[in-house]
């Protein structure tokens, strides 16, 4: 995909659109793929992400379930995929209001500080296994690959950011995201490839998935500020300067 492109899928026709900057990854062609539900989100974007930063084998969704820790029913912290990258030859930057660091000494009370009202704490408290999610966070560190930036994510950041080299994935709220009547929380990953303007190129894998959706900044910045102000996480995942050698097989760690 051109700059040319990029444009015409966010501006049509518009002539005024060739004197807006685009900013984008020049990445390997990948593929579209779809979330069989709404908990696959963060599998689908974990495949699309490696094949467009040029990963050597192609990941399934399977593959992807494994990696990632997925339970079947619910949302996936992200900290399992974090690590698999930064194991694999990945930079990672996960910019999250949560201090991954405190998450590990006592779950509760860093959801709190982080300012998540009590609909959205009662539920990451019921659906999450902590003490997975602690030796996931140990591993990030343990790589040095993993940089935890806490505070809230701003999406005015992400051309600067695709202009470093960083394909972003977003955590955002999917019904604000796609402007539906909200029945609550819902956990949903995207993908970012391009902005231009005011907009972001959004690869969304659903259900139902969205392809090359122009997306105004603004929105997604409401989109991850919900169900609070402190929801919502950016993480930045590129090629690492220093290349760590692959773990052997596709399994995380723990789960190998």
């Amino acid at each position: 995909m051109t700059d040319e492109d990029v444009r015409r899928l966010l501006f049509g026709d518009d002539e005024h659109s060739g004197d807006l900057p685009v900013h984008r990854l020049v990445t390997s062609e990948a593929s579209r793929v779809a979330s069989p539900d709404g908990f696959h989100c963060a599998q689908a974007c974990l495949v699309m992400a490696v094949e467009r930063l040029g990963h050597p084998q192609r990941l399934t969704l399977a593959e992807a379930e494994q990696i990632t820790g997925f339970r079947p029913g619910v949302e996936t912290w992200p900290y399992a995929m974090l690590a698999w990258l930064a194991e694999n030859g990945y930079e990672v930057r996960h910019e999250d209001a949560l201090d991954a660091v405190a998450l590990t000494r006592n779950p509760e009370a860093e959801l709190r500080r982080s300012g998540l009202d009590e609909e959205a704490l009662t539920y990451l408290m019921t659906i999450s296994d902590f003490e997975r999610e602690r030796a996931a966070i140990t591993r990030c560190l343990a790589t040095r690959q993993v940089s935890f930036v806490p505070g809230v994510p701003d999406p005015r950041l992400l051309p600067d950011r695709l202009h470093a080299g960083w394909l972003p994935l977003l955590s955002l709220d999917a019904a604000v995201l796609t402007r539906r009547d909200r029945g609550g929380f819902e956990g949903h990953m995207v993908l970012v490839t391009a902005t231009i303007g005011g907009y972001a190129l959004v690869q969304d894998p659903g259900p139902p998935a969205r392809w090359d959706w122009a997306v105004p900044l603004q929105h997604l910045a409401t989109a991850l500020r919900s169900p609070a102000e402190t929801s919502g996480t950016i993480t930045y995942v590129r090629p690492a300067k220093r290349q760590v050698a692959p773990v052997p097989g596709l399994l995380s760690a723990e789960a190998s």
